[in-house]
């Protein structure tokens, strides 16, 4: 079988895919296959896909064919690799990675979200000043380093507020405050607060406005930097003063009775900080005085919402995303977004599952009769993994399930009874070693 090696670099890439017409789609990360998985299947089965990410490669290769076995984020080593490759597009669903995405594709002469966007989009200190320039609602922000200036920060915005590290993602770190009290000690955390594969953020921590109001989130597809709002996914957090995300909902027949002033801000959003292509993934609070953007991502969210819009919209917003980057060359077949299907439902929601308190995860049962409705359940914990809430440990879940669903409050109803058949053994931290406890594997 012809070998599509990237050249002069033969232990860097594999590849048994007969040769093709059609450019490359170069992918930085591949992501969890319990959360990404589905994504990087989808685009494989679309487009002949060059994975970039550090190995070893398993899971992955059940998928793609093409891997290289480089740091994503090391851009001029990515280009040293890919020489003498053709490449039609750089994609990434990865926040880490969406720097060099840029840069690469920017370096390339492909299509794609200036550099200095993309910087925008990963550091909310820059990202706050665009939206304050352009006037769209945001909260008030100040950047300090230490808790003496924390503190000043906070009376000058007015308690209660939110600590936030500019750039990690998965509201890591991110922790409210709402008295003087309580400053002191969530400084530290959040100023603290490290990424699993990343490390530590930059030092700098932002005192923010809390806003109140329940928090949704806009898919949105852009091209040529027209924002298409593909869905709004409703968004449940755990108990403050954290805000892990415990439960999403996505149900397009079931519009928000301020929806138009919710695309009205997206888009607001998206121009101030010059987003031109791709899908990207905004977070709003719907605040008494309207909706407000906490960020914009300019990538597929995360926690399987883009699976979620999927079945309930039939649009696939990855190979969407890359269909806009690729369409008008010659060997990309003319395709034009969006990718659209049938939807399975009309709604569907995850829910993950959280340890009520911290221990060490044993086992997990699903003891499930024939729901037809259950898209997927997962259960991510290994034996003897310990399980951590906040602060000691973020996104630290047993697993996860995925349902569909005639509405939310149907998804919702279903969702709960998923809760209600899984049983858990685990050994709470803290407590005599070799104690076994069935433990509720929600946030309650």
């Amino acid at each position: 079988m012809p070998d599509h090696a990237v050249p002069d670099h033969p232990d860097h890439a594999v590849a048994d895919r007969p040769p093709s017409t059609r450019p490359n789609l170069v992918l930085l990360g591949s992501g969890d296959p319990d959360y990404r998985g589905y994504a990087l299947e989808s685009l494989a089965a679309t487009y002949p896909v060059l994975l970039v990410d550090r190995g070893p490669f398993d899971w992955q290769r059940s998928y793609v064919d093409q891997v290289l076995d480089c740091p994503p984020e090391d851009v001029n080593a990515v280009l040293t690799l890919l020489r003498g490759v053709e490449i039609g597009a750089v994609l990434t669903y990865d926040e880490f990675c969406v720097e060099a995405a840029a840069d690469l594709a920017h370096r390339l002469g492909l299509r794609h979200n200036p550099p200095e966007v993309a910087r925008r989009c990963r550091d909310k200190r820059l990202m706050r000043a665009a939206f304050a320039r352009a006037g769209v609602p945001s909260p008030a922000s100040i950047a300090v380093t230490d808790g003496d200036q924390a503190g000043e920060a906070a009376t000058q915005i007015g308690y209660p507020v939110v600590l936030k590290p500019p750039a990690l993602a998965g509201s890591i770190g991110v922790i409210r405050v709402d008295e003087p009290a309580e400053l002191a000690e969530r400084f530290a955390l959040s100023n603290g607060a490290r990424h699993a594969r990343y490390g530590a953020g930059s030092g700098v921590t932002l005192v923010e406005r809390y806003l109140p109001g329940d928090e949704v989130s806009v898919e949105s597809l852009v091209v040529d930097g027209r924002p298409d709002p593909v869905a709004v996914t409703r968004k449940y957090l755990g108990p403050a003063p954290y805000f892990e995300e415990r439960q999403h909902i996505v149900a397009p027949m079931e519009p928000l009775p301020d929806q138009d002033e919710i695309v009205r801000v997206v888009g607001s959003a998206h121009r101030a900080l010059g987003v031109r292509w791709g899908t990207t993934h905004t977070e709003l609070r719907l605040t008494p005085d309207g909706p407000a953007v906490v960020e914009l991502a300019v990538r597929g969210a995360g926690d399987l919402i883009p699976l979620l819009v999927r079945l309930a919209t039939g649009v696939d917003l990855m190979t969407s995303a890359a269909a806009g980057l690729l369409a008008g060359q010659p060997s990309a077949g003319g395709v034009v977004p969006p990718h659209a299907g049938r939807p399975l439902a009309p709604a569907a929601g995850v829910r993950f599952f959280y340890p009520s308190q911290d221990l060490e995860f044993h086992s997990a049962e699903l003891r499930a009769g024939s729901w037809p409705w259950l898209v997927r359940f997962c259960c991510e914990a290994t034996p003897g993994q310990p399980l951590r809430l906040p602060p000691g440990g973020y996104l630290d879940r047993i697993g996860y399930a995925v349902v569909t669903g005639a509405t939310t409050a149907e998804c919702e109803r279903r969702l709960e009874t998923v809760a209600s058949a899984l049983s858990v053994t685990s050994t709470p931290i803290g407590r005599p070693a070799g104690r076994r406890l069935a433990q509720l594997p929600n946030i309650r």
